[in-house]
């Protein structure tokens, strides 16, 4: 299993580099063009998910989650994994913002963003932060309907924040999945890490 998810973190890292080298300096696609129909669309939705993705909404949640965990006595080394993991990809995702520089698109209805647009940050962030805490909620040592409720949650919001990106006008879709892909390497490559741990202090 450690060797499948090392395969897919850089399977999906080759997914992110390619798609980004096919769009960053080229017009939008059909797919952009098309995507563009969800544009200005549940405003005051998509600029909740969006506010989910911020630094100053998922610090609480971490700390909420590391509550949560302190109180069932459960192994935090995974969340921290998932935690650290989530800082690193957004350095390494302002990387390649500028190694890709393609802009933002024109037409946004949400705040305006300066910043650079491929891949979507908070996309990575839906799948590192949110999908990984999903996946913890959902093996976390409380009764089952509490764990899958939190897990449910966590899981629409990793829904929402990738379609408020392209609601808002703030990304293209070909940067919103570029942001996935790069996110699903993340999450792969953490969740491999916590295998090897827990393989490591079980011996």
């Amino acid at each position: 299993m450690i060797a499948r998810l090392a395969a897919a973190a850089a399977a999906f890292m080759c997914a992110t580099i390619a798609l980004g080298a096919v769009v960053a300096h080229r017009p939008p696609g059909a797919v952009d063009v098309a995507a563009t129909a969800l544009r200005g669309h549940a405003i005051s939705l998509a600029l909740f998910f969006t506010s989910l993705g911020r630094w100053w909404m998922l610090l609480p949640i971490a700390v909420v989650a590391f509550g949560v965990g302190m109180s069932a006595r459960a192994n935090l080394i995974p969340l921290t994994i998932v935690l650290g993991a989530q800082a690193a990809s957004q350095i390494a995702t302002t990387l390649l913002k500028r190694a890709f520089h393609r802009r933002r698109p024109d037409g946004n209805v949400g705040p305006l963003e300066s910043d650079l647009s491929y891949p979507s940050g908070h996309a990575a962030t839906a799948i590192v932060f949110f999908v990984g805490l999903a996946i913890l909620a959902w093996d976390a040592p409380f009764p089952h309907p509490v764990s899958a409720a939190a897990a449910i949650v966590l899981a629409i919001c990793a829904i929402g924040i990738p379609w408020s990106r392209v609601a808002l006008g703030a990304h293209y879709a070909t940067d919103v999945i570029g942001g996935l892909f790069f996110g699903a390497a993340w999450l792969c490559a953490a969740l491999a890490l916590m295998l090897r741990l827990s393989a490591t202090t079980s011996r």
